[in-house]
């Protein structure tokens, strides 16, 4: 009697095998590995894209009175930027003129 690959006589007993993909045991581990990793993986996507489109609608449409400050250089008030500029300004040009009244010629 001939035996196929999947099948195998031994005393009159017909013994199949599956092949290794269709063991119980590794279906067991690979949906336990699916359920224990894979899922939590795209449930923590899924949060953190509805939290970050959440929160731009929020701010964007102003829903509970949230806005968006306005900002400036490096998370500064722009009006602090500009009081600060102006402040640098006058400070350099009353060196200048300290410098000038001194007879220190300054060149450009």
């Amino acid at each position: 009697m001939s035996a196929s690959p999947a099948t195998t006589e031994t005393h009159g007993i017909l013994v199949r095998r599956d092949p290794w993909y269709r063991h119980p045991m590794f279906v067991w581990v690979l949906k336990a590995t699916a359920i224990n990793f894979i899922l939590p993986f795209f449930n923590g996507v899924m949060l953190g894209f509805g939290e970050i489109f959440a929160n731009e609608f929020m701010y964007k449409y102003g829903w509970f009175g949230f806005s968006r400050p306005a900002l400036g250089i490096n998370g500064v008030h722009p009006n602090a930027t500009r009081e600060y500029k102006t402040t640098i300004q006058t400070e350099v040009k009353r060196e200048q003129q300290q410098l000038q009244n001194e007879g220190v010629l300054l060149l450009d």
